[in-house]
């Protein structure tokens, strides 16, 4: 059955207290491998098929009720966009049926709806005509729209000078006056400074309080969890789960674990994928190997677990030769050395002083290095290795066993590069009474 969004205002009791009614809606892209050709051949010789199908969305179902505040999550191209502007009658679905019940007010990307060379004055009539508002009630409502912005004399300057945070505030502020019965939200305060996002928080609650539906899609877990009270967790065109917030962020967070541990596999190198960049060549890495408490090989931790490093080697180094053994922990985004692990500073917690702790090498052996608990946070990471003493090195390995770390609670912000272990202690300061007598 091939159908298309429809927006209908149902009678039935039961049938009103649902605003979006989504039933295996599916969206399918044919991607040509010539975008030019490609078309024309489609067209003229049907009998060969010259694209492969792309399913932007496949089959999803979910249902929204009047006064909800829905986030939807996932990972970049996921389908989430795609669902949005079906949902809001931009795009045609290719099967499936969506029912809307009620005005839907898409705020899908900054810039659609303005006109770049207008100025924010001008574009709040532009934006407002657009929107279904007549001339009078725009001019009503100009003030409001300008003081929620909060942009000052720049409201009379051309769009196209604003920046980002700007054009979000202005095209929010266009938005949110026409009160409409659902609204959709795609990434819009992804620009915004904190406090006009928590300005926006509140007028969207203050917008569900009277019976609007919000649909709104943010990379910003912490946002999610804060103004939604449901969410669906949308991955490669599929409801991978819906439910109540906490759960469904919980799993998008095991499920971006698990995909970008993979990202860093292979957990186990041998000595063909290690070559060394510099040193005289009398200490060779045959194999490379992470493994978790539970002795399993891995290409990924959470942040506090505990993860071990064993290098496997060959010398011909005189048995019990004493050799320095640092490990660098590099960041792989930009190669940026974060950390380090050397045997010849080594610190001892208990005894809190630095002792130098050589390793004996042997004509063949394993060192471990165990970092209990892991402190970096949430990235991808590899090793940079060297074997040396005072006098030469004898190999140093970069850009050896990738793996990934990442917080369990919330495994997408990679500002911070390492987690504090700390206390945190509370003590009641009483104040002392004050003398008779003295000043008020």
């Amino acid at each position: 059955m091939r159908t298309t969004a429809t927006t209908l205002a149902s009678s039935a009791h039961g049938d009103s207290e649902i605003a979006i009614d989504v039933r295996n809606v599916s969206k399918r892209y044919k991607l040509y491998s010539n975008p030019i050709t490609g078309p024309i051949k489609d067209l003229l010789f049907r009998r060969t098929t010259h694209y492969r199908e792309f399913r932007a969305v496949d089959d999803v179902s979910f249902q929204i009720r009047r006064g909800e505040i829905v986030g939807i999550i996932g990972p970049n191209g996921a389908g989430k966009t795609t669902l949005l502007k079906m949902i809001a009658g931009l795009l045609p679905i290719d099967s499936g049926s969506i029912t809307v019940r009620g005005r839907v007010n898409a705020l899908l990307a900054l810039g659609v709806g303005v006109h770049p060379e207008f100025s924010g004055r001008e574009n709040i009539y532009y934006s407002g005509l657009m929107l279904g508002m007549k001339p009078n009630e725009i001019e009503a409502k100009m003030d409001s729209i300008i003081e929620f912005a909060e942009l000052g004399e720049f409201i009379n300057q051309p769009f196209r000078t604003y920046s980002s945070g700007m054009r979000s505030r202005l095209l929010f502020s266009i938005s949110m006056s026409i009160d409409p019965d659902i609204l959709i939200v795609d990434e819009a305060l992804a620009t915004g400074d904190a406090y006009f996002v928590q300005k926006c928080g509140k007028r969207i609650r203050e917008l569900c309080s009277r019976g609007a539906t919000i649909l709104f899609v943010s990379h910003n877990l912490a946002q999610v969890e804060d103004m939604c009270e449901r969410a669906i967790f949308v991955a490669e065109g599929r409801v991978i789960l819906q439910g109540d917030t906490q759960s469904v962020i919980r799993a998008y967070n095991e499920w971006t674990f698990e995909r970008e541990a993979n990202k860093a596999k292979p957990a186990l190198q041998h000595a063909e994928d290690l070559r060394p960049i510099s040193g005289n060549g009398r200490v060779v890495l045959e194999a490379v190997r992470l493994r978790n408490r539970a002795g399993d090989t891995v290409s990924g931790v959470y942040t506090g677990e505990m993860m071990r490093i064993e290098l496997d080697y060959v010398t011909d180094l005189p048995a019990g030769t004493p050799v320095t053994c640092f490990v660098g922990l590099v960041r792989a985004a930009d190669n940026q050395w974060v950390g380090e692990i050397s045997s010849r500073y080594h610190f001892d917690p208990v005894a809190h002083d630095v002792r130098c702790e050589n390793i004996e090498l042997w004509p063949r052996g394993t060192v471990t290095v165990t970092m209990d608990p892991v402190l970096l946070l949430n990235n991808q990471y590899h090793l940079w290795v060297i074997f040396n003493d005072l006098r030469e090195r004898y190999c140093e390995y970069r850009g050896i066993a990738p793996f990934f770390i990442a917080r369990r609670a919330h495994v997408f912000d990679r500002a911070a590069v390492f987690w504090q272990p700390s206390r945190f202690d509370n003590v009641e300061r009483v104040a002392a009474p004050r003398k008779s007598g003295s000043a008020q």
